[in-house]
Order: C-alpha cells, then sequence, then structure tokens
C-alpha cells in the first residue's frame, strides 16, 4: 500500500465499516473493506484493533473516521450506539493521526464521485448539468437518519456537516397528527429521525395499528416488511408506504433549507430496500408538495446512491485531499 494511504470508517448504530485508502484513477481505491456489527464490541478502538488483526493489513500513520454523530469536540457520543470515545486519547491508543467527522459529511463529499450504475433516479428529473455552483443534500433512514449539503464550486467542495434528522416531526394530514400525538405522549418530543427510519418503521406501524385498534403482528422492521409482502393491502404495507410519504416531505423540506436545487440523495439501506415503493409516487409527490415553491420544487432532481460503500469513498476523498 502507498505511503499516502489512510484508514477510513464508516461508523453507524448497528454497523462499523473500516479499509485502507489510496490514490485511485478518477476516486479513490479502498482495499481491505471489512463491515463489523458494533455490538460485538465495547468501544471504537476495540473495532479498530480487531479490522488490523483480521486483516492483516499494515497499519497507516492516519485515519479519518466517520461517525453517526455531531462532532463539535474531543468527546463524541454516537447517537444510536453506546460508544463513547474521546478523539486524542483513541488516536494515542492506536498509535495513528485521527481526524472524526460526521457520517453524511463523508457520504456529502462522494457524491462528485458517483456516477452511472452508483446512483437510481427516484421520478423523472434528471440531474442537473453542472454549473459554476452547485448545492446537493444527502439524506438517509438507517438506524437513525442523516442529513448533510454539499456546495461545489470548480474543483472545491464544501461539505456542511448536519443534525437534520433530529428536527420536529411535521404531520400533512390527520393520521400523521394521531401518530404524532400518540408518540408524544410516550416520548415528549418527537423528531422526524423518529418516524423516518428503520426504528421508525415500527413506530409507524404500531400507531397505526393502535389508530385501527389492532394488535401488532410484528415487531421491527423487517418483520413488518416481510408481513407486508404478505400483505399488500394490510397495515404492515401501509406503514411502509406512509414512511416513504414522510421522507419525501422531509426531503422536500431539506432541499429548501439547503437551496439544494440540484440535487437531493438518498443513502442507506432502508432506502434501498424502499426502492420500489418510493418509485411509486408519494415520495415525490410530497417532496414537490411545497406551496408556492412547488413550481422550484418539481425541478429538483432525486436519486438513490447504490454505491455499497458511499461513506468510506468519501472519507477517503476528504483524507487524501487533506493531504495533498
Amino acid at each position: 500500500m502507498e505511503a499516502a494511504s489512510l484508514l477510513v470508517g464508516d461508523i453507524g448504530g448497528t454497523n462499523a465499516r473500516f479499509a485502507l485508502a489510496s490514490p485511485g484513477e478518477g476516486r479513490p481505491r479502498l482495499e481491505a473493506v471489512m463491515p463489523l456489527r458494533c455490538a460485538d464490541f465495547t468501544g471504537l478502538a476495540e473495532a479498530v484493533a480487531h479490522y488490523f488483526e483480521q486483516t492483516g493489513a499494515a497499519r497507516p500513520e492516519r485515519a479519518l473516521l466517520a461517525v453517526a454523530a455531531p462532532v463539535t469536540a474531543d468527546r463524541v457520543c454516537i447517537t444510536n450506539n453506546p460508544w463513547v470515545f474521546s478523539v486524542g486519547a483513541t488516536a494515542a491508543s492506536l498509535g495513528l493521526s485521527l481526524r472524526v467527522i460526521n457520517d453524511f459529511a463523508a457520504v456529502s463529499r462522494a457524491l462528485p464521485l458517483l456516477h452511472g450504475e452508483d446512483l437510481v433516479s427516484i421520478g423523472t428529473v434528471p440531474l442537473a448539468v453542472p454549473g459554476p455552483r452547485q448545492t446537493y443534500a444527502v439524506l438517509g433512514p438507517g438506524t437513525g437518519l442523516g442529513v448533510s449539503g454539499l456546495i461545489v464550486e470548480g474543483i472545491h467542495a464544501t461539505v456542511i456537516e448536519s443534525e437534520g434528522g433530529h428536527v420536529d416531526f411535521a404531520p400533512i394530514d390527520a393520521t400523521e397528527a394521531e401518530i404524532l400525538r400518540l408518540l408524544a405522549e410516550r416520548h415528549g418530543r418527537v423528531s422526524t429521525e423518529r418516524l423516518v427510519s428503520g426504528m421508525g418503521i415500527a413506530s409507524v406501524y404500531a400507531a397505526l395499528c393502535e389508530i385501527a385498534g389492532r394488535a401488532p403482528q410484528a415487531d421491527t422492521a423487517e418483520q413488518i416488511a416481510a408481513l407486508a409482502e404478505r400483505e399488500p393491502e394490510g397495515l404492515a404495507a401501509q406503514a411502509l408506504d406512509r414512511v416513504c410519504a414522510m421522507l419525501g416531505s422531509f426531503a422536500g423540506d431539506i432541499a429548501l433549507a439547503f437551496g439544494a436545487w440540484q440535487g437531493v440523495f438518498l443513502h442507506g439501506g432502508v432506502a434501498q430496500k424502499l426502492l420500489p415503493r418510493l418509485q411509486r409516487g408519494a415520495f415525490r409527490q410530497r417532496f414537490e408538495t411545497k406551496g408556492r415553491h412547488a413550481p422550484l420544487m418539481r425541478a429538483v432532481p432525486t436519486q438513490l446512491i447504490m454505491h455499497p460503500q458511499a461513506g468510506l469513498l468519501g472519507a477517503a476523498a476528504l483524507g487524501l485531499q487533506a493531504a495533498a
């Protein structure tokens, strides 16, 4: 591996992915990619040590790790994961220089590197022809709900780190208002992440069952998806469609907030699994329904990222750019 290589990581609430990155033609090269389950390790340093033990890879001098958390100080608490760590202490323990950023910031940085089969269109609006300045947004339901932005001016790319998934949920009709009321009774404040995420699928399904006066027949997003396949008109299928619609509303709000007129990108395994439902129309209809700005929104493309390691790719681009 070249001397310029670095360790990159993409660490969420459930899974952590690591790789060694080095410059490549057109975009960074990722080698020794390894996914790990966060629950199998007591903390970040242990997971990284396990990665090097299992791969036998030479330890580079630098690392850039993207984590599902706001990174504002030395102490980092991953939002939907019990891992808490000090950036400085972890760097000393691992014997390398360490930079930590938000996970969706890394995904944003990957956008200029994605093309062809890396992307699937949701709706019929094509990607805009790049101009002197482009603004994009990325969001995605996973264990939580990540949000970030990217401004590209010429060869310069500026990442906007965000915790936008934690804004208050905004219902759009009577059913969503009732779902909000039920969840507010349990949790107090209800964020969009509480509904538009992997855990949100279970919350929406349970609320719809309560509204209908029925007992839930599934507890997890996976079980709900399987039940929806067996009962295409049932409450499980309605819950999945409702989450897709809510995601459309939220994606449109994020486009307005960031001025992301050149495109909004969805990222993550949950969105990939929901793709057939996202393409049926409710997502795009809710994305565009923004009152006086509906004509503007109808021109904004929406795409789903299919690249399996977009977070690692973006982290590599940021890390290698800093070393250049």
